[in-house]
């Protein structure tokens, strides 16, 4: 794994929560655009990537795709439906939204507002989808791994804490933010609750399956690479990431994993 990583000329810690997008070159040709935004909120406008991706992987299956379409749709028919919903589950997506709406924030909205926002107003050469379908057998192999390691009385139990841990985790979070002048103490504080979010769904996920999950998707981007450098010159790939997973992505990427092969529309 590597130490640090170079985003926009800044050396920065591989722990920080950054603003900017993470620039790699791949050693065969090609460069990944590693872009954080925050769940469910839209980001700055300072924030946001050059306009023209070239090409676009998204860190979900074609199935993922498919339902944020009907979430899109269902949210246009009845704003704030699935957001209310969410809210009230008493899960760590419910906790994190609750968070975003006792802060004032514009527009929080279920499907992610950002990747949507790059399918519906960009004109992407071609479209990746980094996760693989469920019925590709390795992958729903390490599904029902990851459930069973979930379903562990342990995890049950590390429940009972859940809103002191959430509240430790969230203050934590704070003084690893990267200092942006766009961001505003209200982004800044969700981001820090975005960060609590994603380690609280990453409780119930061992080093070995987080691994093995992050190495794969770092082979279908090296794959999708490999497709895009047979398209022609835009040999660029915007990769949108949640801030707080966008480290452990670059990490993956950076070991070099043999490419598996990633067509446009995920196959």
């Amino acid at each position: 794994m590597i130490d640090v990583f170079e985003s926009n000329q800044k050396a920065v810690s591989a722990s920080t929560l950054v603003w900017t997008a993470i620039e790699i070159y791949d050693p065969d040709g090609g460069k990944y655009i590693l872009w954080p935004h925050l769940p469910c909120i839209e980001s700055p406008v300072e924030l946001r990537p050059d306009p023209n991706p070239g090409n676009l992987a998204l860190l979900a299956s074609s199935e993922d795709l498919w339902r944020w379409k009907e979430e899109e749709t269902e949210n246009e028919a009845n704003p704030g439906a699935h957001v209310a919903a969410a809210s009230a589950s008493g899960t760590t997506l419910g906790r994190y939204l609750s968070d975003l709406l006792g802060l004032g924030l514009h527009d929080v909205r279920i499907p992610d507002p950002e990747p949507m926002r790059l399918l519906n107003d960009y004109d992407a050469t071609k479209i990746f989808h980094l996760e693989p379908s469920s019925d590709d057998p390795s992958w729903a192999d390490l599904m029902v791994r990851h459930a069973e390691q979930a379903s562990k009385a342990s995890n049950f139990l590390a429940l009972i804490s859940t809103g002191r841990r959430w509240r430790k985790l969230r203050t934590s979070s704070i003084s690893r933010l990267d200092h942006h002048d766009a961001v505003d103490p209200e982004i800044g504080a969700a981001a820090a609750s975005a960060a609590a979010w994603w380690a609280e769904e990453q409780r119930s996920w061992t080093k070995e399956l987080t691994e093995e999950r992050d190495l794969r998707i770092a082979s279908r981007l090296r794959g999708a690479m490999r497709s895009a450098r047979k398209g022609g010159s835009n040999c660029e790939i915007l990769v949108p990431i949640h801030q707080a997973r966008l480290n452990e992505i670059a990490e993956a990427l950076s070991t070099w994993p043999e490419c598996e092969d990633c067509k446009e529309g995920g196959a």
